[in-house]
């Protein structure tokens, strides 16, 4: 029997928002014209500016201020589409249990004990059966606070690690004086996602959707005044636009931040911020990349003025999230899917998948909930992080249960990775279409599960 030790770290519900006043100094300049103009460093500097990086090809640049009339100023300029605040996007908080691993192993118990209810929910063991499990041709990169590329269930499969930051750039291992660490120093949360993608056969217990998938590590959070661990949009537009630069296959963002339109003031910022993204997005999918996100945690209909980005633009697959019952195991004609209590839903949502929740359907009571409630959270890879042992990738390393539409991202992600390892001449677009076509339909519920549940089983043929 196995011992295990857990730490309960219980935090539920979230609102992701874009970040306050205190990175006001950041601005989002959208040109008319998919360029920007030769002179665009001098016409920034005339308003009091300063160029932090721009997107030639795409007519986008970000730039810092202190002058409060920067933005009139940047807006009279005739070639100037609008400007905007530049928000970060925070990490949802999650309902997470966690336990140190005791050591590799080649026996993936975690799998064979029936922890990982979600890998088995969307059918990927009957791909497996059918000879799908991915492979390096094809790579799934992660967007998000960085991968534990040493963690023995994910290191067959990392393949690239790199990392975005308002300081620079960096790829590969870390080194002292390096702009930013590629390793994770903040937080296990994109460790927990690429498990749930691409943990491996045979390594120390957990297995993802596609064993045999290669895994792209991109750390975009760092801490930022006012908005605590968080990710500049524009590092993650850097990221995913390098990703699709590499041809790496799919993308998954398990991060977002709510919008709203038509609420006056700030209105024009939040214009500026999706036009940008939507450019950036497409861009990506039309050189060749699926992309996967979150639809965010807020438990909110998303069919009035609330719009949840990156999840929320055309052509992207907005992810629900589900839970099981009744109990934390999926048992085929007994399990049934349930909307997680805090996943947003409405006509949005493309697909669901499972996230987990408490074992409650609607709800999360800890003085009702079952005892064993925290099996029906997602069962992942961790890594414990801290600054120092990040510094020489030697932090702690284990498993960990959480749940939240992040947790449910990668289990879509990774059944696009098999679709489009199996079918290498689909494009971006036609792999997601397939993904909608083929997924398990959940009768009358359209609101809460999209298309329906993601089904690997039904998608590789």
């Amino acid at each position: 029997m196995r011992k295990k030790l857990l730490f309960p770290l219980i935090a539920f519900f979230i609102l992701l928002t874009f970040a306050g006043s205190a990175m006001a100094e950041r601005y989002i300049i959208l040109y008319k014209q998919n360029n920007v103009p030769q002179n665009l460093v001098s016409s920034i500097e005339a308003a009091g500016g300063e160029l932090l990086t721009s997107f030639d090809h795409l007519g986008i640049a970000i730039a810092r201020s202190d002058n409060a009339n920067f933005s009139d100023l940047m807006a009279g300029d005739n070639r100037v589409r609008s400007v905007g605040i530049e928000p970060a996007m925070a990490l949802p908080d999650v309902s997470q249990v966690e336990f140190p691993n005791s050591g590799p192993t080649a026996d993936d118990w975690l799998f064979n004990d029936g922890l990982l209810w979600g890998i088995e929910r969307v059918h990927a063991p009957e791909a497996w059966a059918a000879g799908v499990t991915g492979s390096h041709n094809t790579t799934v990169a992660v967007i998000d606070t960085g991968i534990a590329w040493n963690h023995p269930d994910l290191a067959p499969n990392v393949t690239h690690v790199a990392c975005y930051s308002s300081a620079g750039y960096h790829e590969g291992l870390w080194v002292a004086g390096a702009p930013c660490n590629p390793y994770p120093s903040q937080s296990d949360h994109g460790t927990h996602v690429a498990g749930t993608v691409a943990a491996a056969f045979g390594g120390a217990g957990a297995v993802g959707v596609g064993p045999n998938l290669a895994l792209a590590s991109y750390n975009t959070f760092e801490i930022i005044p006012g908005c605590g661990l968080c990710a500049f949009s524009s590092s993650r537009w850097l990221a995913m636009l390098d990703a699709a630069d590499r041809g790496f296959q799919v993308i998954n963002m398990s991060l977002g931040a709510l919008g709203r339109y038509g609420q006056g003031q700030g209105t024009d910022g939040l214009a500026t911020f999706v036009a940008a993204d939507n450019r950036i997005a497409n861009a990506v999918v039309s050189a060749g990349t699926s992309i996967v996100a979150s639809a965010g945690n807020a438990g909110l209909n998303l069919n009035g003025t609330l719009i949840n980005l990156p999840g929320g633009l055309p052509g992207i697959v907005n992810v629900g999230a589900s839970g099981i019952q009744p109990a934390p195991r999926y048992q085929p004609g007994v399990s049934f899917d349930v909307r997680a209590f805090y996943s947003n839903y409405g006509a949005a949502i493309d697909v669901a998948a499972p996230g987990g929740d408490c074992g409650q359907i609607g709800i999360c009571d800890p003085a009702t909930r079952p005892a064993d409630w925290f099996e029906y959270l997602v069962l992942s890879t961790i890594v414990f992080p801290n600054e120092a042992c990040a510094q020489t990738a030697s932090c702690g390393l284990g498993f960990g249960w959480k749940a939240g539409t992040s947790m449910a991202s990668p289990h879509a992600a990774g059944v696009v990775g098999l679709i489009r390892d199996e079918n290498p001449d689909l494009s971006a677009r036609q792999a997601v279409n397939r993904l909608q076509r083929d997924a398990d339909r959940i009768h009358g519920n359209r609101q809460e599960f999209g298309s329906g549940i993601v089904d690997a089983r039904a998608a590789i043929h």
